[in-house]
């Protein structure tokens, strides 16, 4: 499996009204009943409240994952990307898609990411926002709005910034080809259970990505104690709780730190969850 590197999916209208705040509020309240059916059934909602996704095994199961779930809310597409949004470091992107394989290529090409607003956008919120409330005020960025249309990816789009507790940060995006209202009624409908599922996804993918980036190996003996210095306790602490010497708590932790290159025991902490060592 590879990484798709230099990438961060998305999409735009050209300006549009501006989206009601009521919808805003309703995301974060419970999920508002209609006559209509939806795709989704109350028995995957269940499953998604009851029993959390299991981590993939690979970008495959991700991928396929993210069609069936796709398929469920009846959207046209999802796409997740883990990566640190203020770094933008290629080399940490871990995507699963399911945007046409084109669009991934042109996108990739002629290197829009440095100036997608959307991604410029997932960097200053913690909360969802729709496409349609980022900047387009200049010729490259209708250029790419364009250019995204043009290559299926539907005309309103939906993304969640995703913040971990362990330092771990992701985008989760929707795009579906929906006319302004009706995409306001779907969030409304479904803003939820797409945090909830988008959240899962992340989790569930933690691994993968941790193995994609080729994650430094640590022995046993280098997890147990980076999880209770983790965990707030000190060299000597740890040694206690693990009946070894404070010498050999410190030798070990120095040898993590090298294995992270990383500058202190915080910052090998902060790798370590966010490669997916430590949970």
């Amino acid at each position: 499996m590879n990484i798709i590197t230099n990438f961060c999916p998305k999409t735009q209208l050209e300006p549009v009204q501006p989206i009601d705040k009521k919808i805003l509020f309703n995301w974060y309240i419970s999920i508002v009943k209609y006559e209509k059916v939806s795709p989704v059934t109350l028995d995957q909602l269940s499953h998604l409240l009851n029993a959390p996704l299991e981590k993939f095994n690979s970008l495959d199961d991700a991928h396929h994952c993210l069609t069936y779930w796709a398929d469920c809310f009846e959207v046209g597409h999802m796409a997740y990307l883990a990566t640190d949004l203020a770094e933008m470091n290629p080399e940490t992107f871990c995507l699963v898609t399911t945007y046409p394989p084109n669009w991934v290529k042109r996108y990739v090409e002629k290197n829009y990411i440095t100036i997608d607003p959307v991604v410029q956008t997932a960097r200053k919120h913690t909360r969802p926002f729709f496409w349609s409330e980022c900047r387009c005020d200049s010729s490259e960025v209708s250029a790419l709005f364009k250019d995204a249309r043009q290559h299926g990816l539907g005309e309103q789009g939906l993304t969640i910034p995703i913040h971990g507790a362990k330092a771990d940060k992701a985008m989760f995006s929707i795009a579906a080809n929906m006319s302004e209202s009706e995409w306001q009624a779907y969030c409304a409908r479904h803003m939820g259970n797409l945090i909830l599922f988008a959240l899962q996804f992340h989790m569930a993918a933690i691994d993968v990505r941790g193995a994609l980036l080729k994650r430094p190996q640590l022995k046993g003996r280098e997890i147990e104690i980076l999880y209770w210095i983790a965990e707030g306790k000190t060299a000597w602490e740890t040694s206690k709780i693990l009946d070894i010497s404070e010498k050999t708590v410190e030798h070990c932790l120095k040898q993590i730190r090298n294995k992270f290159n990383a500058t202190n025991t915080t910052h090998a902490v902060s790798l370590a969850f966010r490669l997916g060592i430590l949970h």
